[in-house]
């Protein structure tokens, strides 16, 4: 029985690592993709009605390559926040929640089984 116990604490302990890790990097990813966003939504605003006033030539064909490709990846990202969304987040923390409550259960059960295997030696 203190074998398991151990060995359920092990896997609890690793799994709260792992998904406290999942949590960090969806939230990090997250925050980077509002920050992208903002940025590429000020540049397209800005460069989109100057654009047409250029000049044909290099210059222009590069900030409308630039322009294209901004948008392009705006709607990218438009695009995966729509697929992953907030639920993979709240499973995240709603499995980190169940391992909490979990852990110091296995530890107390690990604490009285030590003290019963001590009063059965004595």
């Amino acid at each position: 029985m203190l074998a398991y116990a151990k060995a359920k604490l092990e896997l609890l302990t690793y799994h709260d690592a792992q998904t406290g890790r999942r949590t960090g990097n969806l939230t990090t990813s997250a925050t980077n993709d509002t920050a992208e966003l903002l940025s590429l939504n000020a540049f397209i605003t800005a460069m989109t009605p100057v654009v047409p006033t250029l000049l044909p030539g290099k210059n222009r064909d590069k900030q409308v390559n630039e322009l294209r490709t901004s948008t392009d990846r705006r709607d990218t990202l438009l695009a995966r926040q729509g697929q992953v969304g907030p639920e993979v987040l709240i499973e995240a923390e709603a499995e980190s929640g169940l391992v909490d409550i979990q852990v110091p259960f296995i530890e107390n059960l690990i604490t009285q089984i030590t003290a019963h295997r001590a009063t059965l030696t004595s």
